[in-house]
């Protein structure tokens, strides 16, 4: 804008120069002309920004349908496996319990075969269990919400908060610490909400301002300090355990290690992952 503005001023010296008579009326119509420049360009610019989120939407709309289906599949996995376990312990349930009617009441095998039929009902609880965490996360909504950050990527005051399916939250954290970054992420809160993706939207909007990226939401990395976010969760789910502990295992020992080279030995062939997924795999917390 300051060009625009410095090529105006030289163009009404010139007109100055050349026909004083006409230098006023040159000089009021440049000036109606930059002011519809400058809302020519602030409209331009505008548009940009609308049309960039735009893109960023239809990416992550895409990125998110692709997500859901993957997670589709993979309950769909864990269900049937869940299934297979399910008909396997109660097939020998059954079976035990059949020992246990051919026994006589005063029998001293009896009491070997109720704690064995004990166990049996104890491990088909936890299928079961399994079972239903598997179809509450089928649902579309159940999920676990995570707090994670990366002291040596990062720094100590930007955390990522994303929403996971996963019947194992810890999966998806380890896979965005896997290729994209040069260090793990640490865990500072896991949250089981019937409703993960709302209460994801709730700490988004509520830290909206501390958005590290303002233009692609997908970003999910707020600049904000440990004891607001300890607050924070501790408002919205009293009960949710937080980590303060930034552990940071590789980052310290790399300080450790400061300018010591490092043997060529000490790498494996394949090291390099050649399938970069990066940290755009659940940026807003479908997987």
């Amino acid at each position: 804008m300051f060009q625009v503005q410095s090529l105006i001023a030289k163009y009404l010296v010139i007109v100055s120069e050349g026909n004083q008579q006409i230098a006023g009326t040159m000089r009021k119509f440049v000036g109606e002309l930059e002011h519809l420049f400058d809302n020519a360009v602030r409209i331009e610019y505008e548009y940009y920004i609308k049309k960039e989120q735009a893109k960023q939407e239809q990416l992550a709309l895409r990125q998110q349908m692709r997500e859901e289906a993957e997670e589709r599949k993979r309950l769909e996995e864990q269900k049937r496996q869940i299934a297979f376990e399910e008909s396997k312990y109660q097939a020998e349930i059954a079976k035990v319990q059949e020992l246990l009617s051919l026994e006589a009441e005063d029998s001293p095998k009896r009491a070997d075969i109720m704690a064995k039929l004990e166990e049996l009902n104890t491990q088909l609880g936890k299928v079961e269990e399994k079972k239903e965490e598997i179809s509450k996360l089928q649902n579309g909504k159940a999920g676990n919400v995570y707090i994670i950050s990366n002291l040596g990527s990062f720094g100590d005051h930007v955390f990522k908060i994303g929403m996971t399916r996963r019947l194992d939250p810890q999966e998806r954290v380890d896979e965005l610490g896997s290729a994209s970054v040069p260090f793990k992420f640490d865990v500072h809160s896991f949250i089981f909400s019937e409703d993960a993706v709302g209460l994801e939207n709730n700490l988004h909007s509520r830290l909206h301002a501390r958005r590290l990226n303002k233009v692609n939401l997908r970003k999910e990395f707020f600049d904000v300090s440990l004891d607001e976010l300890e607050q924070l969760v501790e408002e919205i789910n009293p009960t949710a355990e937080f980590n303060r502990t930034m552990l940071a295992e590789d980052y310290n020992q790399s300080l450790s290690l400061g300018d010591r080279e490092i043997p060529t030995s000490d790498f494996k062939e394949g090291f390099i992952d050649q399938d970069d997924e990066g940290l755009d795999m659940e940026d807003n917390g479908n997987e």
